[in-house]
């Protein structure tokens, strides 16, 4: 048997009481859980602040591609404008007539495409090429037509990026003397000596259709994220490409010069043909989306896109929308 000698001693070895444990276990617990509520908050703060920034860099990738693309839409070469091309024939071809290569309409629109099978522009294009079922309702496709910026032959001489390739391409031929017409070459015939005459040049085709998908890739048609995909021309079809996830509307207003000044007197955003004759300015709107849902959010803005107002999606996307303006530097049409 044990004997405590000193009744101080035995004060002093005494345990923690039942309502000590208690007190302190619920201490830990309250310090346990503001620890994880700390956690989980800065962890949602931090996947917040990752998903905005990804719309930030997509939304400002799309704008400058679209932008880029705008300004050089009807460059030609150096060819003028009044200038008449032949078009040339495609095999490919996204339209029942010779489409891809003509270049007296460089800019076609589709104003919010109705979902349908049947994808058909401002100019009453049919664009066989596209599948309408797989693009976004309610968003506009844009068509644009130019050449390369930069000559893959000029006045004789190959470009220093020419690649040594097999593969034909279309090219916009410019030659002194002669009517320019299009021909279809590989790289390794604009190197050949036979062209290395200075009075020839040779400008890449670029024909392009950009859309909103309702996916990006083909193994997500179920469930896909909505991207901003294009349809280009290479070699004898029209192949498809996305270029940015999360894109999930796409508007154009057109600025149009109704008295041959260079200045838009209106902006309209459906278009008939003979408006799109003289205009010399369009402005882009974008609507983005984080790619992944943000757990506790709750989307209830209402976005602008021009004219039009898309109502709150009250999902848990992250969006934000970007606009800019953009001046076509080489015109469409002369105002008539």
């Amino acid at each position: 048997m044990y004997y405590c000698a000193h009744q101080i001693d035995c004060n002093s070895q005494r345990g923690v009481t039942l309502v000590e444990l208690m007190v302190s276990m619920l201490l830990g617990i309250v310090l346990s859980g503001g620890l994880v509520s700390a956690y989980l908050t800065a962890k949602r703060s931090h996947y917040y602040d990752d998903q905005m920034a990804r719309i930030q860099e997509n939304g400002r990738y799309a704008m400058r591609l679209l932008s880029r693309e705008l300004r050089m839409t009807g460059f030609r070469g150096g060819v003028p404008l009044l200038s008449a091309v032949p078009p040339g024939t495609v095999r490919g071809d996204c339209s029942d007539r010779d489409w891809v290569l003509d270049t007296t309409n460089p800019l076609e629109l589709v104003s919010n495409h109705d979902g349908g099978p049947a994808v058909v522009t401002s100019h009453h294009t049919a664009l066989i090429c596209l599948d309408g079922t797989s693009i976004v309702p309610n968003t506009d496709l844009i068509a644009l037509k130019r050449t390369a910026a930069q000559a893959s032959l000029r006045d004789g001489i190959p470009a220093p990026n020419l690649t040594v390739s097999p593969t034909e391409n279309w090219y916009l031929q410019v030659m002194s003397g002669r009517e320019p017409t299009w021909k279809k070459l590989s790289a390794n015939d604009l190197r050949d000596p036979s062209r290395a005459l200075r009075s020839l040049s040779y400008w890449e085709a670029v024909s392009r259709i950009f859309f909103v998908r309702r996916y990006s890739e083909a193994s997500q048609k179920g469930a896909g994220i909505p991207s901003l995909c294009m349809k280009t021309l290479a070699g004898d079809a029209m192949t498809s490409r996305c270029l940015v996830e999360g894109v999930e509307d796409m508007q154009f207003e057109f600025g149009i010069d109704r008295d041959g000044d260079g200045i838009p007197n209106q902006y309209m955003d459906t278009p008939a043909k003979t408006h799109m004759l003289n205009v010399v300015t369009v402005r882009v709107y974008l609507l983005l989306r984080s790619i992944l849902p943000v757990t506790g959010y709750r989307d209830e803005k209402v976005y602008a896109l021009g004219r039009k107002l898309l109502p709150a999606r009250r999902d848990a996307y992250l969006r934000r929308t970007f606009s800019s303006t953009i001046w076509l530097r080489n015109g469409v049409e002369p105002v008539g």
